[in-house]
């Protein structure tokens, strides 16, 4: 018994040609199995590329977490350096008094105005040598502070921190010039944030820092400098967050408020004694009276 089956019949020139129906479903059927085939290979091996691009992003994860965890415990370091380095302040701030003590200083929370200064008053003479040999003025053309003295955030570490000096105002290449009499302590790069900086050694223990300055050897260390001499030109290098010149004034290891100094004038210097309490003025008023 013969089935009937569907037939296409296509007639040309040529002649007629006759399709089954099966014939072309098995060939419908044949290139979906050889689609699906190849589309699953395919598929295989693009499961394999991500798999290994999922691989390595898993390896620079634990490397980022590696660091991370590097980077956490030299923080934790370097806190500790800070705290150590703190209390080491405290001990020099503890001999500094006890030196003072030996030599007859009384401290200066116990002496009134008026036994500090001890009713003296100074002759011109004396108080253009004083002006001379102490800090006094702005070392550079006076375009404003940018940063106070004290306690604040660091911009840069953003943690607090005490802020030794005075940032002033100021392009990079301006002229920098001494606020009295003195020697050269150094003058070069330091690796501690300051960049290039200059260090003053003045008469009295007083002690003057300027730096991210400019790298320009203006001065040596070892060479003496008066009053209004250039020492070197603001600049931006070391840990800085812009052109500026930070400005301290130490009195035997003491950081002091600059913005006195900045301010002191022959006119007001009685006002400044009465202001700048962390020197012993009875004892230098006594030296340059004698």
């Amino acid at each position: 018994m013969i089935k009937d089956k569907f037939t296409i019949t296509i007639t040309d020139i040529n002649g007629s040609r006759h399709f089954y129906l099966s014939q072309i479903i098995k060939k419908i059927a044949l290139y979906i199995i050889i689609f699906v085939f190849l589309f699953l290979v395919l598929s295989g091996f693009y499961i394999k590329y991500l798999d290994g691009k999922v691989s390595e992003l898993d390896e620079k994860k634990q490397e980022l977490l590696e660091k991370t965890k590097e980077l956490e415990i030299t923080n934790e370091q370097m806190q500790k350096s800070v705290e150590e380095k703190a209390q080491q302040y405290s001990m020099i701030e503890d001999k500094i008094a006890a030196f003072e003590e030996s030599l007859g200083l009384e401290s200066e929370n116990n002496i009134s105005i008026t036994q500090r200064l001890d009713n003296l008053e100074l002759t011109n003479e004396q108080q253009s040598s004083i002006l001379s040999q102490i800090p006094n003025g702005y070392p550079i053309v006076n375009k404003g502070i940018t940063g106070n003295f004290g306690w604040r955030e660091h911009p840069i570490l953003k943690r607090r921190e005490f802020h030794p000096g005075i940032d002033l105002k100021a392009d990079v290449g301006t002229p920098v010039y001494a606020p009295a009499n003195g020697v050269v302590e150094f003058a070069g790069y330091n690796e501690n944030g300051y960049g290039y900086n200059v260090i003053l050694l003045h008469n009295f223990g007083f002690k003057t820092v300027f730096a991210h300055m400019t790298r320009r050897d203006v001065v040596k260390a070892g060479q003496f400098v008066k009053k209004g001499d250039l020492i070197g030109y603001s600049g931006n290098t070391g840990l800085s967050t812009g052109p500026h010149l930070h400005y301290e004034v130490r009195f035997i290891n003491k950081t002091l408020e600059p913005l006195y100094f900045l301010n002191l004038q022959r006119k007001n210097m009685n006002n400044f004694f009465n202001t700048e309490r962390r020197v012993p003025w009875q004892s230098l008023i006594k030296a340059v009276s004698v």
